[in-house]
């Protein structure tokens, strides 16, 4: 399996939330192709994006949140050539013309709900015509672009759905310890890559701690924990921060994971307090975040991009497991017994859209995943099948996948249909 080819594509640099930040690349390209300024923004989003993208906070905007302020944002200011910072430099006046387009009246959004799960189409008008980018199957794939009814790209998949990336189709055929061989083998550059990540993802899990952001899920742990608060808290609290921060909007930028910047937050930040607190070198740490990047996107190629169930919790808190086995001086049967844990204790964890209580979900497997992983040091925890749970990854996340597909689907359509009728309360 070509390692620098998952990294490249799994695990990349994103500000803000990563699915209103997609819809403002759609607009963005869209904009870059229109001769003039837009007048109008027509979004067609697939259900997830739009769960997704309803009431997160949006970077640079001091508080305004959802799809239409994204558009909207970036179709006037954003940078299509950065992907998915494509936000980075938006001002305060660009927010204050956002707001206005939309309060105006003049940025609509409709769901798709047989569109793919990753589906973005921006349609914007304007004086010299009309622009269509859609982005499709990931989140910085701008997979069409029309302008005035003329094509300029369509590199649309197959109705019956894209095809895994071969680097994740070949994960997908590993075993536990095939994984955890890979990831020891990361060269210099891999190794630096893995400790940058770290070291954005802890910066942003301190900023949590120094101001009201988000729920203030990490402040208020922290606050209560006393002077010195245990392992298990400042791995709870310090994880929770860094979602407080990203979910409220602040303009920094988080390592992700699997497409989404809440994954990159849950997978790599307690494997660092762990570290810290243990001694481990730089070199162990890196092995570490790279298996639990590693078991994120294997988890994530089983049960999709975005799903009914939290995957901040069930897919990056398995990594998270795995990755801290590997900190405490275990072995791969020990990481995967771990993952079964942890996937037995937040299977039916669902995903409600972005938002400022995902730092309690984050929050939560952070703290799950060290017990996971504690447990399963101690030779406890899942030992055999325990219900749809099994110690064999492979057969667990087979087992989600038909979850997500056949039952949890409908729970999706039934949970953005509960959120469009509130929107009109």
């Amino acid at each position: 399996m070509d390692l620098h080819s998952f990294f490249a594509n799994e695990v990349k640099p994103a500000l803000g939330c990563t699915e209103p930040v997609a819809v403002a690349l759609a607009a963005a390209t869209a904009a870059h192709e229109l001769a003039g300024r837009p007048e109008r923004i027509g979004l067609k989003l697939s259900i997830n994006i739009f769960k997704n993208g309803r009431d997160v906070g949006i970077p640079g905007t001091d508080g305004l949140r959802g799809n239409a302020v994204a558009a909207a944002l970036g179709a006037l200011a954003g940078d299509p050539a950065k992907g998915l910072l494509v936000l980075e430099g938006v001002t305060a006046e660009d927010a204050a013309k956002a707001k206005a387009l939309v309060d105006a009246g003049r940025v609509t959004v409709e769901v798709l709900p047989e569109a793919p799960p990753v589906f973005i189409e921006a349609l914007l008008e304007g004086p010299g015509g009309t622009v269509l980018a859609e982005i499709r199957d990931r989140h910085d794939h701008v997979s069409r672009i029309v302008v005035n009814g003329r094509t300029l790209r369509d590199d649309t998949t197959q109705a019956a759905g894209p095809a895994q990336p071969a680097y994740l189709a070949e994960l997908m055929e590993l075993d536990m310890a095939g994984i955890w061989d890979l990831a020891g083998s990361l060269d210099a550059g891999l190794e630096a890559f893995m400790l940058q990540g770290v070291e954005m993802n802890m910066a942003v899990a301190h900023k949590g701690l120094t101001g009201n952001y988000g729920l203030g899920v990490g402040l208020t742990l922290t606050e209560h924990g006393g002077g010195s608060p245990d392992l298990f808290t400042r791995i709870k609290s310090l994880t929770g921060a860094a979602a407080d921060v990203r979910m409220s909007g602040a303009p920094l930028t988080v390592m992700s994971s699997a497409g989404s910047g809440n994954h990159g937050i849950t997978a790599i930040v307690p494997l660092a307090v762990t570290a810290q607190d243990r001694g481990a070198t730089p070199r162990q740490l890196a092995e570490a975040v790279a298996l639990s990047h590693l078991v994120t996107g294997y988890v994530k190629g089983f049960i999709g991009r975005l799903t009914p169930i939290c995957g901040c919790s069930v897919a990056a808190g398995a990594g998270a497991a795995a990755g801290l086995v590997r900190i405490m001086g275990g072995t791969s049967r020990q990481a995967e017994r771990a993952v079964a844990s942890l996937i037995s204790a937040l299977m039916g964890m669902l995903c409600d859209g972005a938002k400022g209580s995902c730092g309690l979900k984050v929050s939560a497997a952070a703290g799950e995943a060290y017990a996971a992983a504690l447990m399963a040091m101690d030779e406890r925890g899942v030992q055999h099948s325990e219900g749809l749970v099994s110690p064999d990854m492979c057969t667990t996340a087979k087992a989600l996948a038909e979850l997500c597909e056949k039952a949890f689907s409908q729970a999706d359509r039934i949970m953005v249909g509960i959120l469009q009728e509130q929107t009109r309360c």
